[in-house]
């Protein structure tokens, strides 16, 4: 999980970022009250569906977390000064109308915050935006989402340690996928295999979800896992996260199943790959623009003249989102900073002769790069 004192040096430097502050700020985003509290809901319980939470945040350091008695579990997690509990459902009457309760429970906190100044965003409920006008007059109101996309950039150590562990349940996945898929089993059951190996790593129930494509799915780009029945010397083309507390990596690789052999076309396609990430990395560091990094991993491919079979980005940033900021695509505007976590993700597609695609996952330095994966990349890996 993150750290009170992460929670808390994000808060701070929320408030340092803002060249306009409120006296309050009050956000509903579940990825922000993650972010600044620690308050992660799971997705295994019926206590979480269709629930939401309000996260206040005061200019003097206070922070006041608005969630209902069913999601009480996880508030008890939250790094938060104080937390308000409405009870919503008790099992003994009827429930009223959850958000309807949350927006009451948030404005009763609210007529004790004093000041006249809020920040919100996009997620934030109209009715307690609606409700704070109606408590006081000449209130004023205004969107601050834009100051906490940009913070989000550069991972704290705890996002990173968690960003970490799932990058290792991960990597078990792969190594389960390596040495057990078979001729014969469904893409439903490799995914079954793949997703049992990552929670036995994790020691937790997470999410597992991405591409689990063989065969001609894998020469087409991928897709979910279906009831294809996998074949001698299929490709398997394996393209996942794993979502712990939030957050999740992503990360490549395409390989042929049960130590079967590539083709001569099929290697070179793959060292071509490979050579376009080899090449990216060499340009990893705080400062370079992401659409000359994309550039210069296309190049690789125009080099080799095989430029139009390379039709998707070339990598993007991760945290708490997929893809998130930066986008490293041909017309992106953004620029690596240190602390970011992103991809690279060199693929080729070539009709009735293969398909592939390979990733890693890194954190940027000032200097450089923290290579964050380690599974095997390649067509025929060692069993």
């Amino acid at each position: 999980m993150l750290t009170a004192e992460g929670c808390l040096k994000r808060r701070e430097r929320l408030w340092r970022s803002l060249a306009d502050k409120p006296d309050w700020i009050l956000l509903s985003e579940p990825q922000h009250l993650i972010y600044f509290a620690n308050f992660a809901t799971s997705p295994y319980t019926y206590a979480s569906q269709n629930a939401s939470a309000v996260l206040l945040l005061g200019a003097d350091g206070s922070s006041i977390l608005v969630a209902d008695n069913l999601q009480g579990e996880f508030a008890e997690k939250a790094f938060v000064d104080r937390v308000e509990v409405p009870v919503w459902y008790n099992g003994r009457g009827t429930a009223p109308y959850r958000t309807a309760l949350l927006t009451e429970a948030a404005l009763n906190v609210l007529k004790t915050c004093e000041g006249s100044r809020f920040g919100y965003e996009p997620a934030t409920h109209a009715a307690v935006l609606e409700g704070l006008r109606a408590q006081r007059s000449g209130i004023e109101t205004f969107d601050i989402s834009p100051t906490i996309h940009a913070i989000k950039r550069s991972k704290d150590p705890d996002e990173v340690a968690i960003l970490k562990r799932c990058m290792r349940s991960a990597e078990a996945g792969f190594s389960a996928a390596i040495q057990s898929l078979k001729p014969g089993m469904t893409e439903l059951q490799a995914y079954e295999l793949i997703a049992s190996a990552v929670m036995e790593e994790a020691q937790d129930r997470v999410i597992v979800y991405g591409d689990f494509a063989t065969g001609h799915r894998a020469f087409a780009g991928g897709g979910g896992p279906t009831q294809r029945v996998i074949e001698k010397d299929d490709f398997v083309l394996l393209d996942f996260s794993v979502i712990i507390n939030g957050y999740r990596g992503d990360f490549a690789n395409t390989f042929v199943v049960d130590g079967g052999r590539a083709n001569t076309r099929q290697r070179e396609m793959a060292s071509v790959c490979l050579e376009g990430m080899a090449v990216g990395e060499k340009h990893l560091r705080a400062g370079v623009k992401c659409n000359e990094l994309d550039a210069t991993i296309r190049n690789v491919y125009k080099q080799h003249g095989v430029w139009e079979y390379f039709q998707h980005h070339a990598g993007h940033g991760l945290g708490l989102g997929h893809p998130d900021a930066p986008y490293i695509v041909p017309e992106s505007a953004d620029t690596l900073v240190a602390g970011d976590v992103i991809t690279l993700e060199p693929g080729m597609y070539i009709p009735n002769v293969g398909g592939m695609r390979f990733e890693r996952n890194y954190l940027i330095t000032e200097e450089g790069y923290e290579c964050l994966t380690r599974h095997y990349l390649g067509l025929e890996p060692p069993r």
